[in-house]
């Protein structure tokens, strides 16, 4: 099928999260499926500043909102495998912001309005005629939207898919956003979704109510998102449109997380020869300046720091690992300036035992899952998470709060490839810590677990079959 990817960041180009990464690795993972598949996202000016090369502009045009018409042209990214369109408004993306921004809703509104004058480009400029339009979290969420009602006649039945990869961030505005939208003859469908949502305007509401298929990032968070636990509100939608909502876990680019071809390591290995693994930790404990102790477990953690991720459970847990446990702790990551200050407080009134970095550093990340014994998960909810995947595939063993994703990714027991904890309590997590020092404490036992996490296949390749019969239900839904 011809399928068109939008998202408001595609790896390596923006990412601010796990989103970029899926938009960056599955579409080549369908096109070695067979499928056509197309990329379209805003050109930030951080692209133009960073000298990404592109080709055009393709195409040049206006783009309504309110009751003005703002500049576009759509430049193609040079030398891409996999086609990617950069939509060039200036009053929406020629800033250093990604999100964030107090008028975002006015500029996700040009980037949906955007990626239909691309489709039309594309149709009678270039007769590449779109069969399924896969748009990602709420930045995309209008496109639907107005595929599905004033431009109905103009595109016909066109086969709609909505990927969910973290329903808490949902753009939600006010009632102004309506008119700003072009949308009032539709009127405000958010009324009659509750609390929370009755009054407001909701681009995520709207993903979820005008596509034809909604997805989501593993098969336990499409299940959770229907409660009143994990469903923010919009719990009560999701139900109604359950037998159209599907739960696909993410995989990881295997060749770009490769511990035997890794060039960011102090040493390759792999699962049939693990002696670099050792000195992938005795190079981070140096690195990070502790102790270069190769028995003693070394955890790691690459995050943001806040408290979705369980970086308030981690810090009620860590005197229990610095007085129960001889491991030491490395922690990458930024996010909440309190959680931050906590973990550096941390490491300063222990810099034998506990070290931080703060930031983000891909390659440094690399290094702490081939150089930790254990990677640590303890996230309030996780809709898939990568980490333990990559985690999994550097012969880190994860230790891990069984949702979402984790759930689905992270066994504990006969067969097991980690260690894992439900209550989303200190003791349970430092009971799942404990487990796991014990089993590290039998050399052989650990060497199993670890080489059964480093056979397992997280691939994107199993993903793309699964988006495949995705799309053929959509097409089927969209003729009805």
């Amino acid at each position: 099928m011809n399928v068109l990817f939008a998202a408001a960041e595609v790896a390596p180009l923006i990412k601010t999260g796990g989103l970029a990464d899926v938009v960056g690795a599955l579409p080549a993972a369908l096109r070695r499926a067979g499928h056509d598949v197309r990329v379209v996202m805003p050109y930030f000016r951080e692209l133009r500043e960073r000298g990404i090369p592109v080709e055009g502009p393709i195409a040049a045009s206006f783009v309504t909102i309110g009751e003005r018409q703002e500049e576009l042209r759509v430049w193609r990214l040079a030398g891409s495998e996999t086609p990617v369109y950069l939509l060039d408004i200036p009053a929406a993306f020629e800033r250093s912001a990604i999100y964030g921004e107090g008028d975002d809703d006015r500029r996700f509104i040009l980037f949906a309005r955007g990626v239909l004058a691309l489709m039309q480009h594309l149709r009678e400029v270039e007769q590449w005629q779109v069969t399924v339009v896969h748009s990602h979290d709420w930045h995309a969420a209008l496109i639907a939207n107005y595929l599905k009602t004033y431009l109905a006649y103009t595109f016909g039945h066109m086969a709609t898919v909505f990927t969910i990869h973290n329903l808490a961030y949902q753009g939600q505005r006010s009632t102004k956003t309506l008119a700003l939208a072009g949308l009032t003859e539709g009127g405000l469908p958010e009324d009659s979704m509750g609390p929370g949502i009755a009054g407001t305007f909701n681009f995520m509401a709207r993903g979820i109510l005008f596509n034809d298929v909604v997805t989501t990032v593993s098969p336990t968070y499409a299940q959770e998102i229907m409660t009143s636990e994990y469903g923010e509100r919009l719990d009560g939608l999701l139900r109604a449109k359950r037998d159209r909502v599907a739960g696909i876990l993410n995989g990881i680019d295997r060749e770009v997380f490769d511990p035997s071809t890794d060039a960011h390591l102090a040493a390759t290995f792999d699962v049939d020869d693990i002696a670099g693994k050792a000195v992938c930790k005795a190079a981070l404990q140096a690195e990070f300046g502790l102790p270069v102790a190769p028995d003693r477990p070394l955890l790691g953690i690459v995050s943001r720091l806040v408290e979705q991720k369980g970086l308030d459970l981690l810090d009620q847990v860590i005197p229990w690992i610095l007085q129960r446990t001889d491991a030491q702790l490395v922690v990458l990551g930024s996010g909440n300036a309190h959680l931050q200050f906590v973990m550096q407080q941390h490491a300063r009134a222990h810099p034998q035992r506990i070290a931080v970095r703060i930031g983000f550093d891909a390659a440094l990340a690399q290094r702490i899952y081939a150089g930790s014994d254990a990677f640590l998960m303890p996230s309030r909810f996780e809709p898939c998470g990568l980490g333990q995947m990559i985690a999994l595939r550097y012969g880190s063993v994860p230790i891990v709060r069984a949702t979402g994703g984790l759930n689905d990714t992270v066994r504990e027991g006969f067969d097991g490839n980690g260690f894992r904890f439900h209550p989303y309590e200190a003791k349970h997590f430092a009971d799942a810590i404990a487990r796991a020092l014990q089993v590290y404490r039998d050399p052989e036992s650990w060497a199993l677990l670890r080489a059964r996490g480093m056979r397992e296949d997280n691939s994107w390749d199993q993903a793309a079959q699964q988006y495949g019969g995705v799309y053929d239900w959509a097409v089927k839904l969209a003729r009805r």
